[in-house]
């Protein structure tokens, strides 16, 4: 069996590989999207207009336009009804969203991209709009938006990924209703949006940060909320990323809130985000293994983190560590960490910002 420290170890994939497998693929995608419709909405489309919506939005993501879905939704919006045009792109999106997951490609930049794209092409259909200009607001935001995604169209996304999917796995084991447990995951993916707008000095910086750094890293949270703000499909999670690191006890950031006055949610995503970015290697120190992160995260039950979503991921964790065969999982010491974690000196080591 392998490691599980390892799970999340494949290549990184941007947007451009995303969008040449969309059109590699064009095909038995557009065929996946028919058979959704007619599942789900038991809406009958051509295969061949699909495959042309594939093509377009593949175009899209390559080239960073939503202008080229929306010429593809004014065209195609002469065939058929609104509706129709917009669970053609939902669904698109839908399977886009899928295949950058299954490639452990940017899954949170494909989101973004995906919802800029998607708003821009349904406000055309479902207004009747000539284009985007009678909205110079959201165009400049929107605009805004694309420029900072391609700057960062290279950036590691294992570690956006994994907090989604530890997340998903936290609200699974805590019962959470669908909705709920899909909320968190998805806010677990988008958590580090908010990166984007950190300087490549800082972000990518070998060793450890100073003062100065840290005031602008810590930034990270507060931008990730605005950048989501703006797009209203997912505005929704904008406040469980402003507050994913806030501390239980009221000493995280930004706000300093604490206990019940961070959302559930966001007390989830802090959890699943910590313990992958314990266990993952970073330039400056080397990664803690199941158990020593189980240490820390036990340390830190009732300061920095929900006691109760810790003691839920302490106990997926271990399971996992007693699965794996790595046989220096299971020795661990909580005084190293406890003291450490207790004096605030772990935090600063693992950066607390993910």
């Amino acid at each position: 069996m392998r490691d599980h420290d390892d799970l999340y170890e494949a290549p990184h994939s941007g947007r451009a590989h995303i969008a040449a497998l969309l059109d590699e693929r064009r095909g038995r995608i557009a065929d996946d999207i028919v058979a959704r419709l007619r599942r789900c909405d038991e809406i009958m489309v051509s295969p061949i207009v699909v495959r042309t919506l594939v093509h377009a939005l593949a175009r899209s993501i390559a080239e960073s336009s939503p202008e080229i879905l929306v010429h593809w939704s004014r065209m195609v919006h002469h065939a058929y009804p609104a509706p129709v045009v917009v669970a053609m792109i939902d669904t698109a999106c839908e399977v886009t969203e899928e295949l950058a997951h299954d490639e452990h490609g940017d899954v949170a930049m494909i989101v973004v991209f995906l919802e800029i794209v998607r708003s821009s092409a349904v406000t055309l259909v479902v207004h009747d709009l000539p284009s985007l200009t009678g909205e110079p607001a959201m165009h400049t935001a929107t605009e805004s938006l694309l420029a900072m995604l391609r700057a960062r169209d290279d950036a590691t996304c294992t570690h956006s990924r994994a907090t989604g999917d530890w997340s998903r796995r936290i609200a699974l084991r805590m019962g959470f209703g669908a909705e709920m447990t899909d909320r968190v995951a998805k806010a677990g993916v988008l958590h580090d949006i908010g990166k984007i707008r950190v300087p490549d000095a800082i972000l990518f910086k070998p060793g450890p940060l100073d003062e100065s750094e840290w005031v602008i890293m810590k930034r990270h949270a507060e931008s990730g909320a605005e950048i989501l703000a703006q797009i209203p499909a997912l505005a929704v999670y904008a406040p469980i990323v402003a507050s994913h690191h806030e501390w239980f006890d009221g000493r995280g950031y930004p706000c300093g809130l604490q206990r019940d006055e961070i959302s559930l949610e966001a007390r989830v995503v802090a959890v699943a985000d910590s313990f992958h970015a314990m266990t993952s290697e970073r330039p400056y120190r080397r990664p803690l293994s199941y158990g020593e992160a189980i240490a820390v995260l036990g340390a830190g039950r009732g300061t920095q983190w929900d006691p109760e979503i810790t003691n839920v991921m302490i106990a997926l964790a271990a399971e996992d560590r007693n699965s794996s065969a790595d046989a220096n999982l299971t020795a661990l010491s909580t005084s190293f960490f406890g003291d450490r974690l207790r004096s605030g000196q772990i935090s600063r080591d693992l950066r607390d910002v993910s």
